[in-house]
């Protein structure tokens, strides 16, 4: 699915999700539909080119500018490192400013999984902290629809995430990501690419039935909207 089937499943979802949930004040609903939205996204951080990620890095014509550049500037270092010229340093750091700005992604994604690992190792919090942490530090190394797309990895998710103690409307919150979450699965799981399982990678749900921007995805879309304002309507109307 794309960006815009994604986020009306996970609005559905979300809605559902509230529904079941009688007596939820709208401030905090509005919470929780904002993390479904969110949720329904955030799967596609291990697609280099997914809307999240061209939210962390330059577009690929800059990148590509950009490692250029760098491949000069390193170079050009190594070329006034041997004539002896002590502005080699400049050069040389130069090339590793351009390769950092040509890889934000990997930087910004990795750097916060090890930070969040180091603060699980550092201060006893809760093991999600520790999954969220790896996730992310592999997060640009993996393939996409990999192990971040697996069912396994929702349920733990899922798990961790239902088993924090917070406060409404962070709470809800954190149930709209998990319901967007699934909803993003499941989404996929109606393509030809489908989900495979993290630990059996032959088990694969892969149901043909639509294709990335296709005109079924965008029917399931409309409905998927349709039903949200009906159940949205039917609860605070």
């Amino acid at each position: 699915m794309n960006r815009s089937g994604h986020v009306a499943t996970a609005m559905l979802c979300g809605s559902l999700a509230l529904h079941f949930m009688p007596g939820v004040p709208m401030k905090d609903a509005v919470a929780l539909l904002v993390g479904a939205s969110i949720g329904g996204l955030l799967p596609d951080l291990d697609h280099k080119t997914s809307t999240l990620s061209n939210k962390v890095q330059f577009s690929a014509s800059v990148r590509k500018r950009f490692k250029a550049t760098s491949g000069l500037f390193g170079l050009l270092g190594v070329i006034m490192y041997l004539g002896n010229l002590e502005s080699h340093l400049w050069a040389l750091l130069a090339a590793l400013a351009c390769a950092a700005a040509a890889n934000t992604r990997m930087l910004i994604l990795s750097g916060s999984g090890a930070l969040l690992v180091s603060w699980y190792i550092l201060q006893p919090v809760h093991w999600i902290v520790l999954l969220l942490g790896f996730a992310l530090l592999i997060m640009p190394f993996v393939k996409h629809r990999g192990i971040i797309h697996s069912p396994e990895f929702a349920l733990a998710l899922s798990a961790g995430g239902l088993t924090l103690v917070l406060p409404d409307p962070t709470h809800l919150l954190v149930v709209g990501l998990l319901a967007g979450w699934w909803a993003h699965l499941a989404g996929d799981a109606l393509t030809a690419e489908g989900i495979s399982s993290a630990l059996f990678p032959r088990l694969k749900v892969a149901l043909h039935l639509i294709h990335n921007g296709g005109a079924a995805e965008k029917c399931i879309a409309a409905a998927s909207w349709l039903l949200s304002v009906c159940l949205w309507a039917n609860m605070y109307l």
